[in-house]
């Protein structure tokens, strides 16, 4: 039994932020967020996340890429 697939990938940009903690936690919180939505309204199944984080006249900037599996057998 094969399952085909195929992926989207979804980005996410967040900041500025003044400390790691609050990126991280904003980071936390919507990239979860997504995952669940995701997996409820398109039965999608979030199989990658990755970030960077970069610093720009002294703020925090993050930017996230979330990858999905999508199901494409009929």
């Amino acid at each position: 039994m094969s399952r085909n697939h195929s992926f989207e990938v979804h980005t996410l940009e967040l900041g500025p932020y003044d400390t790691l903690t609050d990126l991280h936690r904003e980071l936390s919180n919507h990239t979860s967020t997504f995952a669940n939505i995701v997996f409820e309204r398109e039965n999608e199944v979030v199989v990658s996340i990755s970030h960077s984080i970069v610093v720009i006249n002294g703020k925090l900037f993050v930017s996230a890429v979330t990858t999905t599996d999508v199901c494409t057998d009929s």
